[in-house]
């Protein structure tokens, strides 16, 4: 199985911009990633697209689930 690395795994996610951009999030602030909207609620953090609706406790599984939807460039 290959394992692709992030390059912000090694550097540091306080040094991506996807990362910064989500953490950066208040409770019912909305940002716009690629075809992704991003919500912050009382309890979740929400992803969703025209495909898809997702919900996440914490940042790190949101920016996880993001950053492996994301194209690399």
């Amino acid at each position: 199985m290959l394992l692709q690395m992030n390059l912000y795994e090694v550097l540091g996610l306080e040094d991506d911009p996807v990362y910064r951009k989500i953490n950066s999030l208040k409770e019912n602030d909305e940002v716009k990633i690629e075809s992704f909207n991003i919500r912050k609620t009382d309890k979740f953090y929400e992803v969703e697209n025209e495909e898809l609706h997702e919900g996440f406790k914490t940042k790190e599984k949101c920016y996880s689930f993001i950053s492996s939807k994301l194209q690399p460039f």
